[in-house]
């Protein structure tokens, strides 16, 4: 069953899914209200949105490559790169 799936797209769709959420979610309030509404909780919305993208890409896009780039690599860089705009967006946020 593991080589059915592919860790590296899985957590590459879910870190830059994660990175969508936050931002849109701060930018346009009745979208974060909307997740509220539906799962309780904003943050309980993320998780299960980000969990579920995680497992349907890692299982249906089983390809070593994504955009001409290894999948390791580019789950690396989709990982960072997420957490650096996310972290760049708060700070920006914080002294606007």
């Amino acid at each position: 069953m593991i080589k059915k799936f592919n860790v590296y797209n899985g957590a590459s769709a879910a870190s830059v899914l994660l990175a969508v959420l936050v931002i849109a979610g701060e930018l346009y309030a009745p979208f974060k209200a909307f997740l509220a509404s539906v799962f309780t909780h904003h943050w309980v919305a993320k998780a299960v949105l980000v969990m579920a993208a995680f497992v349907i890409v890692g299982f249906v896009y089983k390809e070593k490559k994504i955009f001409g780039m290894e999948s390791g690599k580019a789950a690396w860089y989709s990982v960072l790169g997420s957490l650096a705009v996310i972290f760049l967006f708060y700070i920006i946020h914080y002294f606007a």
